[in-house]
């Protein structure tokens, strides 16, 4: 505008400077008038040309905000996943569908990384068709296999302008422009000790390298799906813990059987559920003959090796519906569920003897044992846990009284 004024200004103090007599001579009436016109017409161009810079500077503006708040709903969405303990699968779904909805030219995918066997784990890749999904899942990788192996290898930022040229892509290029791939960036998503969880993968059509807009939207996404990838560690961890401390608190550490407190708990459900059903069940006790002088002359570590045997081989004689559990030293007890008379408890009590009195070798020492068994059976013995227990080790008692099993043991 000012440049104007000032062209005006000049045509103007050019004109009156001529001189007077030839002013005087002639009418310049329609000069003026030109002049005048012309000016005009400049500074409306100049105004024209202002506003529509404004007008574009407003408009980017309002696109950028657009854009800024688009990808602040998909943040919300994607945490409020996160918070809700969704799939991870559905939130990383989530995150690349919020992308590629601000910038329609990328198509990306995520990768989860399996540091046990090097390979990646597709997580997800909703505009990527299913025939690259499938070359790309469970891929064992290297540094030199594409831009997301580099990635996943090096922690870096790895950028392939041109995958039909790039060395590291001749395994995949017929893929790639069978999926219309073109250019491709990886994104490692790292945790805060720096190992790499995943990578975030972005594909374009055409050739060339992501610009700086694009790279910070995805850096800002790759921020979002470490923390999703993260939590889901941990959560996988805290269960995995809580379900080993539940086993070892419900579980003979030495044998792995059920304890006392599991058998009990099995025990008053069978004994619901027989109460309903008029089924029978047994409940058998057994107790080691001679077992504590294999611990007084070949120490606990040889005995504890023998229980372990006699636990591979209590379970071999049983149903996998029964239980069989240590709750003792040497003793152990039985559950026969639902059986459908006392002879199948005299079946397995046979079987077990024949079990137990053939020879275990534990390190070089053969060793041949014995067992007493007493058995209760529900309705008959008892009604409760309580009865079925005394009645059985009564029985137990009486046969190991009456016939005892020596030990024997040879080098």
């Amino acid at each position: 505008m000012n440049k104007v004024r000032k062209l005006s200004t000049l045509i103007l103090a050019g004109v009156a400077s001529l001189p007077t007599q030839a002013m005087a001579a002639t009418d310049y009436g329609w000069v003026y008038i030109g002049l005048g016109i012309v000016s005009g017409l400049l500074l409306l161009a100049a105004a024209a040309l202002h506003i529509y810079r404004v007008n574009r500077k407003l408009h980017n503006m309002v696109r950028l905000m657009r854009s800024v708040d688009v990808q602040q709903r998909n943040h919300n969405l994607v945490l409020a996943q996160i918070a809700a303990d969704d799939p991870l699968n559905e939130i990383m779904t989530s995150l690349i569908q919020g992308i590629e909805h601000i910038n329609t030219e990328l198509r990306c995918s995520i990768l989860l990384i399996d540091h046990e066997h090097q390979c990646f784990h597709l997580a997800a890749a909703p505009s990527l068709p299913g025939f690259y999904c499938d070359a790309i899942d469970g891929l064992v990788f290297d540094g030199t296999l594409a831009a997301f192996g580099e990635a996943a290898v090096t922690g870096q930022r790895a950028i392939t302008t041109d995958i039909q040229t790039h060395p590291n892509w001749s395994g995949f290029r017929e893929l790639a422009a069978q999926a219309n791939l073109a250019s491709c960036w990886a994104e490692p998503i790292t945790n805060y000790n720096n190992q790499v969880l995943g990578v975030f993968v972005i594909y374009k059509n055409r050739i060339g390298a992501p610009d700086a807009d694009e790279i910070k939207l995805i850096d800002e996404s790759a921020y979002l799906a470490e923390i999703a990838i993260e939590r889901k560690l941990s959560l996988e961890a805290l269960r995995k813990s809580e379900e080993l401390h539940r086993i070892m608190a419900q579980h003979d550490s030495l044998t792995g059987l059920p304890n006392r407190a599991l058998f009990d708990d099995r025990l008053q459900q069978a004994l619901n559920y027989c109460k309903r059903h008029q089924r029978v069940l047994a409940v058998m006790l057994l107790d080691l003959d001679k077992f504590k002088p294999v611990n007084d002359r070949h120490g606990h570590a040889f005995g504890d090796e023998l229980l372990k045997q006699v636990a591979v081989r209590l379970l071999s004689c049983v149903r996998s519906s029964d239980t069989v559990a240590r709750i003792g030293g040497d003793e152990f007890v039985i559950l026969l569920h639902q059986i459908d008379d006392t002879a199948h408890a005299s079946i397995v009590s046979d079987k077990i003897q024949q079990a137990l009195g053939s020879l275990f070798f534990v390190g070089d020492q053969r060793i041949q044992i014995g067992c007493s068994i007493g058995t209760a059976f529900y309705p008959q013995d008892g009604s409760d846990a309580h009865e079925l227990t005394q009645v059985a080790d009564q029985r137990m008692y009486q046969q190991k009284h009456q016939s005892p099993i020596s030990l024997f043991v040879r080098g």
